[in-house]
């Protein structure tokens, strides 16, 4: 049995050194860059990286005006727009460290925003806070808040300064230098602030751009929250170190209609898009709505931030074949924050593929192919990008032989620094050259597959239970929304096991269909998974909490739930 360690034959070459070399470049070579889409006049907004630069210029002459320094942190408080993209370029120039953030208006509700915001601050401790004046308005009313926000910088700022004051020279940015520091959604626990390098951006750039085999005749298409690394690093910056044309669209765009997503890719031609799982499960219900040309330009469409659903693969690409979408579009890939973003990813162009595996033997952490036509149904996430090695390993860090389970470890030119000023959990998750992601996974034939988070795993009654079946199931069994779901343990001392909840969003309903409803899921989720649920919420629309990037946020519905709350 070969142990379970992959490799990436192709060595990291980036182009730059820094972020700000590769803008300078892409100045000189008067490269396209981003066009923004969805605006309140609905008339695109063009951007070239020439333009870029001359914007990012003045605001790194704002930060340099307000006090800010090399080495510094700015935190970015902006919507998706031309501001929130200059703004990070000046902070990049300027040596500055940019902590990009969710606005206010991202969140249905204040207070949870505001608590995270706090928190960010404390820990970042920004020289300087890039908004505009209806987000600082909303900071300064907090009485816990308006005491932390540093010297602002406001787009009105950046533009009335004079050209005289634009001229200063900028500092030179090195490789070790931080590119940026990126904050975790924050599922649970308070968020950490990931260090990312220069160097470690560069190297992830260049990695996505050969795992995208990407060309001069690419088009990227997106509408995810450039504060989230997905969208941040694997759109936009991924876009100034290798240029090419990008359209993005803001997370509004998307949430008022998915299928306007697939328009917006055929309207422009667009050759590559990414989006989270529960996206294309959104886009596939909705693609009755489509009203656009045809999608036979879309070659990629990466799925990632979230476990793979085969099945939304494979309803996708159903639902969009009518509009000329091919059949192996689909690119899952693996990543995460702490490794500037991408991990693994599968073959462009060659499909989704997956392994249907025997629950029992998941159960118990290892891997054997169903033979009843009714196991889990497992994503291949791929092969290690260019420079990576992922590893995976039992509990004391060696190896896994075969087709065990363990945890997946990864080691290359991506990986962060570290969580800013926290020494205790930058120890835990790296070591001797590994990161520790904490997610769970086997080898097959030289590829990575996810099963999931490992502190999501219910262990009940000695049987590995994996919460992303439970929902999955849930949502097929009541026709539910997909990130509506949320399945979770809960230890019950007296029977000495955890005991499985599930909270689902539905429309309300008598008790008579509530309690048909809850019924059904039990009963579904039983014949299905030999699961048993021992208790089910069912809360208003919109009642499960949400990270930035969509995820459900586990540890907080589970407080809530205990709190009787919801």
């Amino acid at each position: 049995m070969r142990p379970a360690v992959l490799a990436s034959p192709e060595p990291s070459r980036p182009r730059h050194d820094s972020l700000a070399a590769a803008l300078e470049a892409a100045a000189r070579d008067d490269a396209a860059f981003v066009t923004f889409h969805g605006g309140a006049d609905r008339t695109p907004a063009h951007l070239s990286a020439r333009e870029a630069l001359s914007r990012a210029r003045r605001w790194a002459a704002a930060f340099r005006r307000a006090g800010a320094r090399p080495g510094d942190r700015v935190v970015l408080l902006l919507p998706t727009g031309e501001a929130f993209v200059t703004a990070l370029l000046g902070a990049a120039l300027s040596g500055l460290a940019p902590v990009p953030l969710a606005t206010p208006m991202t969140f249905g509700s204040m207070a949870p925003y505001l608590q995270n915001l706090g928190h960010i601050l404390e820990n970042a401790r920004p020289a300087v806070l890039a908004t505009y004046g209806r987000v600082l308005e909303a900071l300064r009313e907090s009485p816990a808040l308006a005491a932390r926000v540093p010297a602002v910088v406001t787009v009105a700022d950046r533009d009335a300064l004079s050209e005289l004051d634009v001229a200063f020279p900028l500092p030179s940015i090195g490789a070790a230098d931080t590119a940026l520091i990126q904050y975790t959604s924050g599922t649970t626990g308070r968020p950490k602030g990931v260090v990312i390098s220069n160097r470690a951006l560069a190297a992830n750039a260049y990695a996505i751009a050969h795992g995208l085999a990407l060309g001069d005749r690419d088009v990227g298409v997106s509408w995810l929250p450039l504060f989230h690394d997905m969208g941040l690093v694997g759109v936009l910056l991924t876009g100034v170190f290798h240029p090419y044309p990008l359209h993005v669209a803001s997370p509004e765009f998307f949430a008022m209609g998915p299928h306007r997503w697939m328009e917006l890719c055929a309207r422009v031609g667009g050759t590559i898009t990414a989006a989270p799982n529960f996206a294309y499960e959104m886009a596939a219900s909705r693609a009755h709505r489509f009203e656009g040309g045809p999608l036979d330009a879309l070659r990629l469409a990466l799925s990632g931030a979230e476990v793979v659903q085969p099945s939304t693969v494979r309803r996708f690409a159903a639902a969009y074949a009518s509009r000329g979408l091919s059949a192996g579009v689909s690119l899952p890939v693996y990543g995460l924050a702490e490794s500037t973003l991408a991990v693994t990813f599968s073959r462009p162009g060659g499909g989704a593929t997956s392994l249907d595996l025997d629950r029992e033997a998941l159960e118990t952490g290892t891997v054997a192919v169903a033979t009843s036509g009714h196991g889990s149904e497992i994503a291949c996430v791929g092969r290690p990008v260019a420079g990576a090695t992922v590893a995976v390993t039992d509990d004391l860090g060696r190896p896994v032989e075969g087709r065990a389970i363990g945890a997946i470890r990864v080691r290359g030119d991506s990986l962060m620094d570290g969580y800013f000023r926290d020494d205790d959990a930058s120890a835990a998750a790296l070591s001797g050259g590994w990161l520790s992601t904490g997610d769970l996974g086997f080898v097959h034939e030289g590829a990575l597959y996810v099963t999931g988070r490992a502190k999501d795993v219910i262990i009940q009654a000695g049987r590995n239970v994996y919460p992303y079946d439970v929902e999955r199931v849930a949502v097929e069994a009541a026709n539910l929304r997909p990130g509506a779901v949320v399945a979770f343990g809960r230890r019950n001392e007296e029977k000495g096991t955890e005991e499985i909840v599930l909270v689902a969003e539905t429309i309300g309903g008598d008790d008579a269909a509530r309690e048909a409803t809850t019924k059904k899921l039990k009963g579904e989720i039983l014949a299905t998974l030999g699961v048993r649920i021992d208790e089910v919420h069912l809360w208003p629309l919109g009642a499960v909490p949400k990270t930035t990037s969509g995820k459900a946020r586990r540890r907080e519905c589970a407080a809530r739930v205990a709190a009787g709350e919801g």
